[in-house]
């Protein structure tokens, strides 16, 4: 599992005085640069090997500002050209939200997916989901 622990910014609070539903895709996404760097260690935009090809976000409980929040990213699911993240919003000990992404390895150049190198499986593989029990 990948943590990213931060703060909530004043400007992601919308007019009900809780995390706007928008932002969580934003945070989901910086949760995922460690998987990202699997891939382009540099983050290299220029040779930038993957796609989003989809993603679902479910809403368990408000996000508030003024505390920090923890996203948790796991890998769900491996197969030959794609993967899935699996991903929690955490604020005071509650999940707030959680969502999968399915990302695929793809070739700009030929616009078509390629299969996973093994090295970089076994690495998604460190980070499989395994249930936890609710405390």
């Amino acid at each position: 599992m990948f943590k990213e622990q931060f703060n909530v910014r004043f400007y992601e609070t919308d007019g009900l005085a809780h995390v706007s539903n928008t932002v969580v895709v934003g945070w989901f996404e910086t949760g995922r640069e460690p998987v990202f760097k699997l891939f382009s260690p540099e983050l290299d935009l220029q040779n930038w090997p993957l796609i989003l090809a989809s993603y679902k976000v479910d809403f368990l409980s408000q996000i508030f500002y003024g505390k920090p929040v923890e996203i948790r990213t796991y890998i769900s699911r491996i197969g030959n050209s794609s993967f899935d993240t699996y991903q929690e919003v955490w604020q005071d000990n509650i999940k707030c939200a959680s969502g999968t992404t399915t990302m695929v390895r793809y070739d700009f150049s030929t616009e078509k997916a390629v299969a996973i190198d093994a090295h970089i499986k076994t690495q998604l593989n460190e980070h499989m989901f395994a249930v936890e029990q609710d405390s």
